[in-house]
């Protein structure tokens, strides 16, 4: 074999030459032809191809390259843009070459400019310069109707559950303290619009919900100071600047000068909190006793303190001079200054006396009398003929005796157009 190929390559070697017969040329040396020997590489087809077949199948790879660095350029990756700002979704299709197509609709569920839907899967690939369509919420129809709950059985949260559900956005939830209801429970309800109520509410009309917290609890901080036989201006200015409930009365005492504080409810150095309540009480000074003036006469009627005004009145079944009434009762308790009593006496039975003889000028204020003195006794007069003077009274249906209450008295009056008669002559002349 090492023979075979050894005459191989003396017979292919190109190089390989013989020299023969070399020309002379006359004066100078001529170069001789050379014979060459050529070996042909029966390899060198095949590896040709080889060598293409790999520069063609670079170029295929490079290509294929760039187009799948070209086409994978030109897909990005779709977002979950559900929930989010619409704003998001428009930043992100500027950046990526992406057009927005939105749709406005009424959600309950998402805030206004949120995406409610997308009509591509997330997650999947896009290409740029595809178009996005999106359903953005314009919030709660404002005009809907909203049936209002009885919020009557109703806590806080389920109002605030309420609230949110149906997207009330113009409805506000009030806590405020209360004593008379229940905590979390409801209290009233008040539309901002007098021309709103349950009947036409809508989401865009004002409503306000007011809930109880209860009573207000506050801490026992407040110390009480010595009020006592302190003017009852110290008491309301400390009550307004720590927020008691103060109550003031009136009572009298003997040693408290009349205007000041004589005693409070809650003693001094003890702690209240805000809105508690509190009572002190004002001195009248000395009370006045009224006295019993059925033992007093009417012209011994007096009492430190009292104004007394007297009456003295007819009365048929009081003795003359007894007392009839006082207008305050004996033994009451009076406080203060300016108390006045009014007394009344008995005149007694209204007596007529005998007026014959008297002149009529004198009979409008002898039963002026009876009438000041509470009794309707009248009179009535009468002209007769008379020998007495004219207007001298000359008979009475009534007189030198006790009469009722209501009496009218019959008057003769004199006319005094008769001659007088002549004196009865003496016996025994």
């Amino acid at each position: 074999m090492s023979d075979f190929l050894r005459q191989f390559e003396e017979k292919s070697d190109p190089l390989e030459s013989e020299t023969k017969d070399e020309p002379k040329v006359k004066g100078r040396r001529a170069i001789a032809k050379t014979a060459h020997k050529t070996r042909r590489d029966k390899g060198y087809d095949k590896k040709k191809i080889v060598r293409y077949l790999a520069i063609a199948s670079s170029v295929a790879a490079v290509c294929l390259l760039a187009f799948g660095i070209f086409y994978f350029s030109q897909r990005v990756e779709l977002r979950d843009f559900v929930g989010s700002n619409v704003t998001e979704a428009r930043t992100w299709a500027i950046q990526n070459r992406i057009t927005i197509e939105e749709r406005a609709v009424y959600s309950l569920d998402y805030d206004s400019d949120i995406v409610v839907s997308q009509d591509r899967a997330p997650d999947s690939k896009i290409n740029r310069g595809s178009v996005l369509r999106l359903e953005v919420s314009r919030g709660p129809d404002m005009t809907e109707h909203v049936e209002l709950p009885d919020f009557a059985s109703m806590r806080t949260a389920e109002v605030r559950q309420w609230r949110q559900d149906v997207r009330a956005i113009n409805s506000s939830i009030v806590e405020e303290y209360s004593t008379e209801v229940e905590q979390t429970h409801f209290i009233r309800l008040e539309f901002t619009n007098v021309a709103v109520n349950a009947d036409n509410y809508t989401r865009a009309d004002g409503l306000l919900i007011y809930m109880s917290k209860g009573k207000e609890v506050f801490e026992a901080n407040i110390t009480v100071p010595d009020f006592l036989d302190r003017s009852p201006e110290e008491a309301r200015q400390w009550a307004r600047e720590n927020g008691i409930e103060l109550t003031i009365e009136e009572d009298s005492h003997d040693s408290v000068m009349a205007g000041h504080i004589s005693a409070q409810s809650i003693a001094a150095g003890q702690r209240l909190a805000r809105h508690d309540e509190m009572t002190i009480t004002l001195s009248l000074g000395r009370a006045i006793i009224v006295p019993n003036f059925s033992r007093i006469p009417a012209d011994e009627a007096s009492y430190p303190g009292l104004d007394i005004v007297l009456h003295r009145r007819f009365n048929t079944s009081v003795a003359f001079g007894r007392l009839i009434s006082q207008s305050i009762s004996a033994g009451t308790e009076l406080t203060g200054d300016g108390h006045r009593i009014t007394l009344v006496y008995s005149l007694g039975r209204p007596y007529i006396e005998n007026l014959i003889g008297e002149p009529e000028s004198r009979l409008a204020e002898y039963f002026h009398v009876f009438r000041a003195g509470g009794a309707s006794i009248t009179y009535t007069t009468t002209y007769v003929d008379s020998h007495e003077p004219k207007g001298t009274i000359v008979g009475m249906s009534r007189f030198a005796q006790f009469v009722s209450m209501n009496e009218n008295i019959r008057i003769q009056v004199s006319r005094g157009n008769l001659t007088p008669p002549l004196p009865p002559a003496n016996e025994g002349e």
